[in-house]
């Protein structure tokens, strides 16, 4: 009976202290209380926008796939490397990361990248870029520009006698 308790208590103050993050009619709530705007931040949508009040873009999601980028296993059978890409507008700012849609929003608003006057906050963004920075990208960058050129020559079999004269 004390484990039951223990977890009801665990559970209900998990949920308590958990903000909900909810992409409705155009604007993002963030526990129903509007804070963005966004564009383009479908399920299956290839970009997201985050706009401020003026309906300017701010924040700008792009998921990048990379096939062969990791290793193949039973869970990813063709070795696709899938992140997000989340470029800050107007400061030139860019962090990589691997979570979902409402996971990169919700890391967002923790962070206060956005100020209440709905636009960036320089300080907060390079704080952010700082702890997460462009790991895919770089790690990509460094094993494609490999100039090591590997030639391997095989010389055709021959049957019978070889003689070779004159070499």
């Amino acid at each position: 009976m004390k484990k039951i308790i223990t977890i009801l208590v665990l559970l209900v103050s998990f949920l308590s202290f958990s903000q909900e993050i909810k992409l409705k009619k155009g604007e993002v709530l963030v526990d129903g209380i509007s804070w963005l705007y966004y564009q383009d931040c479908g399920t299956f949508s290839e970009t997201c926008s985050l706009l401020d009040k003026n309906k300017e873009e701010i924040i700008f999601f792009k998921w990048i796939k990379v096939p062969d980028g990791e290793p193949r296993t039973p869970s990813n059978p063709q070795g696709n490397l899938t992140y997000v890409e989340v470029k800050f507008l107007g400061l030139n700012q860019v962090f990589e990361i691997q979570k979902t849609q409402k996971n990169i929003i919700l890391l967002l608003y923790n962070s206060k990248v956005v100020k209440d006057d709905l636009t960036l906050d320089e300080e907060k963004v390079s704080r952010l870029i700082e702890k997460y920075g462009s790991e895919f990208s770089d790690r990509l960058n460094r094993t494609t520009n490999n100039t090591n050129t590997i030639i391997i020559k095989e010389e055709p079999r021959r049957s019978g006698i070889n003689i070779n004269l004159g070499r």
